[in-house]
């Protein structure tokens, strides 16, 4: 409680997801909001439905994808509320990128979104906490950054990249705090159509996982905890047989999907 009570705390894709669920996680600690995404409606849906919260909602329809846009609202908000605190890097989009279904304008749209707009809003946000020496940026990745996954790899690049840049600013700054969470399959979404999503979990549960690792200081944190078992088997699997596991795996799912 002590690490969020007033804090002025900006989240990115506000209006669903893990977005909307943080926000309501925060609200019973009288947070500041900074809320940006494309739709406005639903984050004054949101803002109304936790009017009683007692935190207060500052709202801004906002595209991450645009650089000057993003710079504009999170500096609009610094200039009235006269602080920025938390920023959680969360707008996010997906596609499947296998050759067969390769489309350039929904991958070109992965990266802008995921990538270049974590990238434009990290750095509107450092622009505030570095001369302060203060201040938490979280970024939102995704436990597919284990291996290279089957026609995920857009997706997956530019999470790993967003856990690469991120981990790089921990060095260079090491006054600001820096956590990149990957989480495991939750049921928003991004991800509903998904054939397999092992070990799902409610957006609700995980955003009260992700706020509590924020306030420990997680550096890296990977939910749920079978999850963050596999990823790290994973990971230390050889090239060759991790390659010939996945590829095994690829095969059974085609003839199941014929």
């Amino acid at each position: 409680m002590s690490y969020w009570q007033n804090k002025s705390v900006l989240v990115t894709g506000a209006s669903s997801g893990l977005g909307w669920a943080i926000v309501e996680a925060l609200a019973p600690y009288r947070v500041h909001f900074c809320l940006l995404s494309r739709r406005e409606e639903k984050m004054k849906a949101l803002a109304e439905k936790l009017k009683n919260s007692g935190s207060t909602f500052w709202i801004r329809a906002c595209d991450v994808r645009h650089r000057e846009e993003i710079h504009t609202a999170i500096n609009d908000f610094y200039r009235q509320n006269g602080s920025l605190d938390v920023a959680w890097i969360n707008s996010g989009v997906a596609t499947n990128s296998s050759f067969q279904k390769w489309d350039w304008e929904d991958i070109e749209s992965v990266v802008d979104t995921n990538l270049k707009g974590a990238v434009y809003t990290i750095r509107a946000c450092l622009e505030i906490m570095v001369p302060r020496k203060a201040g938490t940026i979280i970024g939102i990745g995704s436990a597919v950054t284990m291996r290279g996954i089957p026609t995920g790899g857009i997706y997956g690049s530019t999470k790993v990249g967003l856990h690469y840049f991120i981990e790089s600013l921990a060095v260079e700054f090491r006054e600001i705090q820096f956590t990149t969470i990957h989480p495991g399959f939750v049921d928003v979404e991004i991800n509903q159509g998904q054939p397999h999503r092992a070990w799902l979990m409610t957006p609700e549960k995980a955003a009260r996982l992700m706020v509590k690792a924020v306030a420990r200081r997680k550096k890296v944190y990977i939910y749920p905890f079978r999850m963050k078992l596999l990823y790290r088997m994973v990971r230390i699997l050889p090239t060759s047989v991790y390659l010939w596991l996945a590829q095994k795996i690829l095969i059974g799912q085609l003839k199941l999907n014929k």
